[in-house]
């Protein structure tokens, strides 16, 4: 649009100011304007963000001259969009010619239709990139997972070009393009694949306990199906080996109850290998008194801590 705003030049006659030359067909807009879109909500909302534009260059509160081209180009992309019509978006015709695009009646215009805007060479790069962005989502499906957004991206951006091809709004290309951008990013959001699910945390199973009568190292009938319950967990869930500690409780001499915990770690040990386990894949190791389960005085008994813990070792 070519905001001339206040600033007018009196004395010299009417001049009227186009941002290209063109036939002015008014009759297209108001046919727009009288559109029922139907379709998709990809359409719906190419539609009415294309009458939106069609109005701005048409002009409604008088704050500027009429853009009579980029209004009958955007009402007819409207009136296209309304049909079901696949309509694209404005392509980037490279840099602008030094002398700029004619503004006058008099001046050529740089397109007679604008399917193809010369913009800024500063901006080519972006634009294009924005361009092959948004027809990328195209190809993606973005017309119909994220049809609102996809419709606002693509009007946003044939705004953009139109202020670039123009090129003395700074405030209007600068509007246009963040609302491209802002909605080019909500449309790839809505394509981006799901994040991968959180990894379950990993299952660490409790240790299994085998416990003793005082000053004993024999494994009970209770303690064998224990053992036997473990080996079997141990083959399904694929362990490399079995941790084996043996423990006594405080009611002898530590070297003694040293000797007795590994004892009693060994006899499991033995009762694991009668279970189809491999004698190589079980460690024992002897920790007498210095690691009770129920705290207590020296010289306690406590059954508790007359025990072996056998701990699995996964892949």
């Amino acid at each position: 649009m070519n905001r001339i705003g206040k600033y007018v030049v009196l004395g010299l006659g009417a001049l009227t100011l186009t941002a290209c030359a063109t036939t002015d067909n008014v009759d297209l807009y108001n046919k727009a304007k009288g559109t029922t879109p139907s379709g998709s909500e990809f359409n719906v909302g190419l539609f009415n963000g294309y009458i939106q534009l069609a109005t701005e260059e048409q002009n409604p509160y008088g704050d500027y001259v009429i853009d009579p081209r980029d209004r009958d180009y955007y009402s007819q992309k409207a009136i296209d969009s309304a049909a079901g019509q696949t309509v694209l978006p404005t392509n980037v015709a490279g840099p602008l010619p030094p002398e700029g695009c004619g503004d006058d009646q008099e001046s050529a215009p740089c397109t007679a239709v604008p399917d193809s805007r010369p913009i800024p060479g500063e901006a080519v790069a972006e634009a294009t990139d924005g361009r092959a962005r948004l027809m990328a989502a195209f190809d993606q499906g973005a017309r119909d997972k994220a049809p609102a957004a996809a419709a606002r991206a693509q009007t946003y951006f044939d705004c953009w070009l139109e202020q670039l091809e123009e090129n003395y709004q700074p405030q209007d290309i600068a509007r246009c393009r963040q609302g491209f951008l802002d909605a080019l990013a909500e449309v790839e959001q809505a394509l981006a694949p799901p994040p991968p699910p959180p990894a379950a945390a990993e299952e660490k199973p409790e240790p299994f306990l085998v416990f003793f009568d005082f000053d004993k190292s024999n494994i009970t009938p209770e303690s064998a199906q224990v053992i036997a319950q473990a080996a079997s967990r141990a083959k399904q869930e694929g362990a490399v080996s079995i941790q084996v500690i043996g423990h006594a409780d405080r009611s002898g001499p530590p070297a003694y109850n040293d000797r007795l915990s590994l004892r009693r770690a060994n006899a499991v040990k033995a009762e694991l290998e009668k279970q189809g386990i491999s004698g190589s894949t079980i460690t024992v190791e002897g920790r007498g008194e210095s690691d009770p389960l129920v705290p207590t005085a020296d010289g306690v008994r406590e059954p508790q801590n007359r025990r072996v813990e056998g701990i699995w070792i996964f892949r």
